[in-house]
């Protein structure tokens, strides 16, 4: 088997594992639930993770790769003041969530349910993206628009957390409304906490 096609059906289990520990529970789905999903034998699941344990990490670090390579251009954007970056990437974060509820489900409310396999988690997939909100609170902090007593990576955990309760708020209120929609009023508010007081 090619790479691609190993690959592929990876991503394969990967995907069928979102849908089912998000209508079932990480306790409630079986690794054969998963490979009946995903069109494999139940043996094959091993042959790319060695526990259902595996899975969640590997859907956890996916995630994550995801968020920063699409945030990743946006700080990088030359001339962009630090204010337009913070807005885009709250736009972004709440986007890629809000488009896939069933990974939303599992983000919110599936890892909070599994303490030990937070242990497991990737801290640098976390550690990574933090360090790209950091750095546009840094460059405000140049710019002069946010506050020169904010300390960057506090202010970026500071950020997660406020987008992290506002998807939660998403998926447990079940209305039918876009995550992203929210945007904008998120924005302003943590955009009020860190501008620099005129004069």
């Amino acid at each position: 088997m090619s790479v691609t096609r190993k690959e592929a059906k990876r991503q394969r289990i990967l995907n069928a594992a979102v849908v089912e520990i998000a209508r079932h529970g990480y306790f409630g789905t079986t690794v054969s639930r998963i490979a009946g999903r995903a069109g494999v034998a139940d043996g094959t699941i091993y042959l790319y993770f060695k526990s259902k344990e595996a899975i969640l990490v590997a859907i956890f670090e996916r995630a994550m790769q995801r968020f920063y390579d699409a945030a990743q251009p946006i700080v990088a954007r030359a001339g962009e003041p630090a204010e337009e970056k913070l807005r885009r990437l709250v736009g972004l974060h709440l986007s890629l969530l809000g488009e896939d509820r069933d990974l939303a489900v599992i983000f919110q409310v599936e890892f909070r349910h599994t303490l030990h396999i937070l242990e497991l988690l990737s801290r640098s997939g976390m550690r990574n993206y933090l360090g790209l909100i950091a750095q546009v609170i840094e460059q405000g902090k140049r710019e002069g628009a946010f506050r020169p007593d904010v300390d960057p990576l506090f202010a970026a955990k500071a950020v997660f957390g406020v987008l992290d309760e506002m998807a939660t708020d998403w998926v447990l209120s079940r209305k039918n409304v876009r995550l992203a929609a929210r945007d904008e009023a998120v924005s302003t508010m943590l955009l009020g906490g860190l501008r620099a007081s005129p004069g």
